[in-house]
């Protein structure tokens, strides 16, 4: 059984996470700027934006396992996918010698190149 460890969102989606923080930032001004009780019309008049935003955003949510996201961006950059008994298989063969050691740090930097690391903030 694979676990899910992260969740991938598509633009639209985050878009749509974006437009639920402005929504709850206007919901958050408008309750603040209120006095007396709030009407129960406006206000779910008010909080209808922030529910469709995050209902929208949910539905471009998927879970994904690291493994799978690993392949697809492996495909995306045109390497091919090893079953896991193959990767296991080569990963054995390279790191039992000083040249397989050499290929795997090749291969890494290579990735590094294609798409370099973040800088830290």
């Amino acid at each position: 059984m694979h676990l899910i460890d992260r969740y991938e969102l598509t633009i639209p989606g985050h878009m749509r996470l974006v437009d639920a923080r402005s929504a709850l930032n206007y919901l958050e001004r408008f309750v603040k700027s209120s006095e007396g009780p709030l009407n129960p019309e406006l206000l779910a008049e008010k909080l209808e934006p922030l529910v469709e935003a995050l209902n929208d955003a949910a539905d471009d949510t998927r879970p994904v396992d690291g493994r799978d996201a690993f392949m697809r961006q492996a495909c995306d950059w045109d390497y091919i996918a090893l079953s896991p008994r193959e990767r296991e298989m080569l990963h054995e063969l390279r790191s039992c010698s000083e040249e397989g050691q050499e290929d795997i740090y090749r291969m890494i930097s290579d990735t590094l190149d294609r798409k370099p690391m973040p800088a830290p903030q």
